[in-house]
């Protein structure tokens, strides 16, 4: 396939020799980082065809790092598949010479800030990228994250940005579309009037998710009211969720917006009147087997493997190909009902099942 530019004319773009430009775009050392970042970014403009991923990283080693909760038991519905699909991205990159670093904090350990801290003062190693989740508001990150994009590192976000942040790269679920999908499920499923319970999630910001269910819900039933329930998701809330259902004497439907409230919810559904409609999130075991025994009715799956997979994506890509980072990357979520839940159950075992991080 012919080259929309030669070698000798992007050597004249740069101001380079064409010794300098063979040897950046073939990947050999001899040139100052300026002066190949300079030759890849003209390469890049005028549509030259070369590997630039395999040029760049031929002889420069890449390091990454990811802060990411210490494994616990709770974990396992949510954040366990999001550090599954990163782990799957640093296994598709073994053959380049990118080099990933876990850090694993919690509140009684090492926490973000602690690390954020040895890697701004570039200890063990100066790392080029970082992937974080669980900043929460906590000022100490924030400060810390500012002062290192400050100093040329990419950061992605497996989660929300703080406002404090700006416009620091997200990967997050497009949570306004997963509360439409689970409204009109549940529009569609009650055929009486009624109130459906939304166990949403006490984020500092409001759960999105829930309040879009709820609009999604009265603007196609207006006859059907719904009830939110914020709960924290740092402790077990089975025992508020019954109390609070076991109250409401019009209760027809449930909708749980987190993979853990659900699990509580499957707890408790023996208990509880029969429902019209119940729907979860993420599909794990306990929500496997629920649609198999229709016990409950859809899953809305918002794809944490994708979030892991597609953050360490985007800054790879950034740090590479020098490709820009978007400000918010979506993950669009999907519906998975018991016709459906046995092919992605299994498809996330045999991908994603062995693969567990340790304490």
């Amino acid at each position: 396939m012919s080259q929309k530019v030669t070698l000798k004319q992007i050597a004249e773009l740069a101001g380079v020799s064409l010794t300098s430009v063979h040897r950046v775009l073939n990947g050999k050392e001899g040139c100052s980082e300026e002066v190949k970042q300079r030759i890849l970014r003209i390469a890049r403009e005028q549509g030259y065809n070369v590997n630039l991923a395999a040029a760049t990283t031929s002889r420069q080693t890449i390091h990454i790092a990811l802060l990411f909760p210490r494994n616990e038991a709770r974990n396992r519905f949510f954040l366990q598949r999001i550090l599954d699909g990163y782990l799957q991205f640093r296994s598709d990159l073994n053959q380049f010479n990118v080099v990933f670093h876990e850090f694993y904090s919690d509140a009684d350990h090492a926490s973000p800030s602690f690390y954020l801290k040895q890697i701004y003062k570039e200890r063990p190693v100066h790392f080029d990228g970082i992937i974080i989740y669980g900043l929460g508001v906590n000022a100490e990150c924030q400060t810390v994250i500012n002062r290192l994009v400050g100093s040329g590192v990419q950061i992605v976000l497996l989660e929300r940005a703080p406002k404090a942040l700006g416009d620091i790269c997200s990967v997050e679920v497009n949570d306004s579309l997963a509360g439409n999908l689970a409204g009109e499920i549940a529009a569609r499923y009650i055929h009486t009037s009624g109130t459906v319970a939304v166990i949403a999630q006490g984020l500092p910001e409001g759960d999105s998710n829930a309040e879009q269910f709820c609009t999604q819900l009265r603007r196609m039933n207006p006859d059907l009211n719904a009830c939110i329930l914020h709960l924290d998701l740092q402790k077990d809330q089975q025992e508020v969720i019954y109390r609070s259902l076991s109250e409401m004497s019009d209760l027809i439907g449930v909708y749980s917006t987190c993979a853990r409230h659900t699990a509580s919810v499957l707890r408790i559904l023996p208990k509880l009147p029969k429902m019209q409609v119940v729907i979860g999130s993420e599909l794990f075991e306990e929500s496997f087997w629920a649609l198999q025994d229709r016990l409950m009715d859809a899953v809305i799956d918002k794809r944490p493997e994708k979030i892991g997979y597609k953050a360490a994506q985007l800054l790879y890509s950034s740090l590479i190909k020098q490709e820009p980072l978007p400000v918010t990357y979506r993950v669009e979520p999907r519906i998975i009902l018991q016709s459906s839940s046995d092919v992605y159950y299994l498809e996330k075992e045999n991908r994603y099942g062995k693969t567990r991080y340790s304490e």
